[in-house]
């Protein structure tokens, strides 16, 4: 985790210093996130909802490095019991030539996830692991610096020596800066 957090500020130093001598665009966003989990070994699914906030910087008019950084709450936990999940992803993503206010995108980010659960008067576990978001989604542009974004991600993580394959919803705003 934190290499990934060295190597994240370090692409995202990079990627600043080339945006301040090129002029290129930077955007930050904020998104309700609904997260599907799947277990796996037979295991039911369970829902998670909560937010996410992300922040790119554009090496050109159609590529950049995104970070994100996600939470939400296990919903359907019995009384007394509480779960959560939080991540931490980067990577690249890349955007198709805009259809009128449409502006199409893809992205392959990578990091990590953490699960933590707990009952009360038991205590509480937590566990990280690798993850990987594969995806892509729309934004619809508003005015110059606003648009409105919805993406869904294959979300895949790796916990206990099982693999597990999730999905991800989110939608929010993103505010653009020198555009």
């Amino acid at each position: 985790m934190r290499k990934s957090l060295i190597m994240f500020g370090l692409l995202f130093l990079a990627a600043s210093s080339l945006k301040a001598q090129e002029k290129k665009e930077f955007e930050v966003s904020g998104n309700y996130q609904y997260v599907r989990f799947n277990p796996g070994s037979g295991a039911s699914g369970i829902n998670c909802q909560g937010g996410s906030g992300s922040a790119a910087a554009y090496l050109t008019a159609s590529f950049g490095i995104v970070g994100e950084f996600g939470a939400c709450k296990v919903t359907g936990v019995p009384s007394g019991a509480s779960a959560h999940e939080m991540d931490f992803l980067f990577g690249p993503r890349v955007y198709f030539h805009s259809h009128g206010r449409l502006s199409p995108f893809v992205q392959g980010l990578f990091g990590s996830e953490r699960f933590s659960a707990g009952v009360s008067g038991v205590g509480s576990a937590s566990s990280n692991a690798f993850a990987t978001a594969l995806g892509g989604g729309a934004d619809v542009t508003l005015s110059r610096h606003l648009s409105l974004r919805a993406q869904g991600d294959y979300l895949y993580t790796h916990f206990g020596g099982a693999s597990q394959n999730n999905f991800r919803l989110q939608t929010g705003i993103v505010w653009r800066i020198g555009r």
